[in-house]
């Protein structure tokens, strides 16, 4: 049982986590901490935490279990202060949804004694098509949903438990990647709809006919144009920044399916195959909603890396239902 959980960062990610752990069972005290004081007395008044820190640096030293979920662009001035305060024994739950720098950073930087891993979290199946309220924090957020865990490989056993029990009290199921993977992942799935959000409203508002067109805009252009506006635009420029590399690669391969269905629209003897590749696009999509919506994983492959060898810990993970590497299946 730990003392003292601090969640850093109480936009809807953050007092979503807090919601969930309201419900007692995992930690004694829920400490917030945000730079906007209004968040951080919203979150309090919701029960998502039951203090609020006004002093980042003297929370971190007290807290056994650090949250960190903040934009990715402005997570490494928050590993600034966070880590040389952590406790001994204490650690540090990474959620910002970029891993290599950050976790290229507390390698160099963490003090002996503590621990870090990163992780990023999918939200449940239900929360897919939460419509207007998506942005909502709400206590089940992640209830059937996954926890990515990045486990440094000098990790302590203690340390790996209290991320699996947090991933058991979201309802989350964990698996494991490293963090260069959580941010090739992370490319496809978050940045990449991003910018097509964002591209197709500049479209729109240089479209002469946009006067006409904004009335008539209905579901399909506000779901991808919302993509592009959930961010502040500077702390989504960062975070793109961060990720340049691997966004790069997937922005160069929706340039170049966008140019194969151009062509295939544009040549009226290649119809049938531009039907034929828009009935790929829509069984693939059905497939991955099916599977999102039942999320059983287990039956599935997840790939990542290998768990550090420490005793106990893999005995501990199979606890979860984890899947065993193909190399270690007998």
């Amino acid at each position: 049982m730990i003392e003292d959980t601090l969640i850093v960062g109480l936009q809807p990610l953050g007092t979503s986590i807090g919601l969930a752990l309201s419900t007692g069972g995992f930690g004694q005290t829920r400490t917030g901490y945000d730079v906007d004081n209004e968040r951080a007395r919203a979150a309090r008044k919701s029960g998502a935490v039951e203090r609020q820190a006004l002093n980042l640096e003297r929370a971190a030293q007290q807290a056994d279990l650090v949250i960190l979920a903040v934009p990715a662009g402005e997570a490494l001035q928050y590993l600034e202060v966070i880590v040389p305060r952590l406790k001994s024994g204490a650690l540090l739950l990474d959620l910002a949804s970029r891993k290599n720098e950050s976790s290229a950073w507390v390698a160099t930087n963490l003090p002996a004694g503590r621990a870090y891993i990163g992780a990023s979290l999918a939200v449940s199946p239900e929360a897919l098509h939460a419509g207007p309220t998506a942005d909502a924090p709400r206590a089940d957020l992640f209830r059937g949903g996954l926890l990515a865990l990045a486990i440094p490989p000098s990790t302590p056993g203690p340390a790996v438990d209290l991320a699996l029990a947090l991933a058991q009290h979201l309802g989350a199921a964990p698996f494991f990647l490293d963090p260069g993977e959580i941010d090739a992942v992370l490319a496809t799935v978050e940045d990449l709809p991003t910018l097509m959000g964002a591209a197709l409203m500049r479209v729109a508002i240089d479209t002469p006919s946009w006067r006409e067109a904004r009335r008539l805009a209905g579901g399909p252009f506000a779901a991808l144009a919302r993509t592009g506006a959930v961010q502040p635009p500077k702390l989504l420029q960062a975070s793109l920044c961060l990720n340049q590399q691997n966004v790069l690669s997937r922005l160069d391969a929706l340039i170049a399916e966008l140019q194969v269905l151009r062509r295939l629209l544009a040549d009226e003897t290649l119809h049938g195959e531009l039907a034929a590749r828009l009935s790929e696009a829509a069984e693939a999509h059905d497939l991955w909603l099916e599977a999102r919506m039942r999320s059983e994983w287990a039956e599935e492959e997840r790939g990542g890396v290998e768990l550090p060898d420490r005793s106990g810990v893999v005995d501990r993970l199979l606890g979860f239902g984890l899947p065993l590497r193909p190399k270690d299946r007998r």
